[in-house]
């Protein structure tokens, strides 16, 4: 997936300012279908922890959503601070396997904080920071330019650091059905679309930005229901497949339905005889039954244990 040719050139900096101490990373809504535009850049949406890296002299700031600090979780990344002094730049932390970003090893990483297992676990699981925005460029907040206007300057500033740890994300004009193909025969995630003329707005929540994710369809057992406390309505169902003589449980789905077919799942499934011999690593609330009903999910992924991410009720099986 290349990236696109240049077209404008960003305004130059004006007044330096001294960093701020938190910046909150502007955030995407949800999109359903993938679109062509001529007015968004398409690129890659990685599966991994989002980070705000904050450049100044003689210290380097890599903060989470929450604002924690991660410098010391991520010593791979310590080149960041090769930056000139006063740069801000937005991107995602992820682990590499195979060409997709894998948060299942990544999560390997997130909580780990003795020294020695963290020096350990950046050579076994090295991370790479997709950096695809620039928010202060030596000091000076370039958050008001346009999206393609940042990225002309981010793609410099990341092409001079030449750290095979940080790399500027690829993206493309226009061809986004093209490529969310692209990205879906690839098995990745799913894509973001952002408008070029957009300004980078922190904490903001808009349609500027928007990801579209690649989703699975199966179909599963459903082994019963959690139910919502003290009301006849069903909060969840529960997920399972047949492996052997074994049940094997797959989650729970609690999205897809309307008010009124909780209630109809409810008093379908509560009189109905309990499971022989349910998994023991489902939910301490859950009721099981034997249903003899398969509904189809739509979910992302599965965990390395076998659960749905994401999941989402689609209908049920005939």
């Amino acid at each position: 997936m290349a990236r696109s040719p240049r077209r404008s050139t960003p305004k130059p900096p004006s007044e330096r300012t001294a960093l701020p101490d938190r910046i909150a990373p502007m955030l995407a809504q949800i999109a359903t279908e993938p679109f062509d535009s001529p007015e968004h850049a398409f690129e890659i949406k990685w599966d991994g922890v989002r980070c705000i890296a904050l450049v100044e002299p003689g210290q380097l700031r890599l903060q989470n959503r929450r604002f924690s600090e991660m410098r010391e979780q991520y010593p791979e990344l310590a080149g960041l601070s090769e930056l000139p002094a006063g740069t801000v730049v937005d991107g995602e932390i992820i682990v590499l396997d195979s060409g997709r970003s894998s948060f299942q090893k990544l999560a390997q990483r997130i909580h780990l904080n003795d020294p020695a297992r963290i020096a350990m676990a950046s050579r076994r699981l090295p991370t790479t920071f997709v950096v695809f925005d620039l928010l202060y460029s030596a000091g000076v907040s370039v958050m008001d330019q346009s999206l393609r206007e940042r990225r002309v300057l981010l793609t410099a500033l990341i092409g001079e650091l030449k750290d095979p740890h940080v790399v500027a994300a690829d993206f493309v004009e226009g061809q986004g059905l093209a490529y969310f193909e692209a990205a879906k025969q690839a098995g990745l995630e799913g894509i973001m679309a952002k408008r070029l003329d957009s300004p980078y707005l922190p904490g903001k929540r808009t349609s500027h930005w928007t990801k579209i994710k690649v989703a699975r369809v199966d179909a599963f057992d459903i082994l019963g229901y959690v139910q919502r406390e003290g009301q006849p309505f069903v909060s969840a169902l529960i997920l399972g497949l047949h492996e052997g003589k074994r049940w094997k449980y797959k989650g729970n789905v609690g999205t897809g339905f309307t008010e009124a077919q909780r209630g109809e799942w409810y008093r379908k499934l509560k009189p109905l005889p309990a499971l022989v011999d349910p998994p023991k690593d489902g939910p301490k609330d859950a009721a099981w039954r034997t249903t003899n009903l398969r509904c189809r999910v739509r979910f992302f992924e599965e965990t390395a244990d076998g659960r749905l991410r994401g999941p989402v009720f689609e209908s049920l099986e005939g």
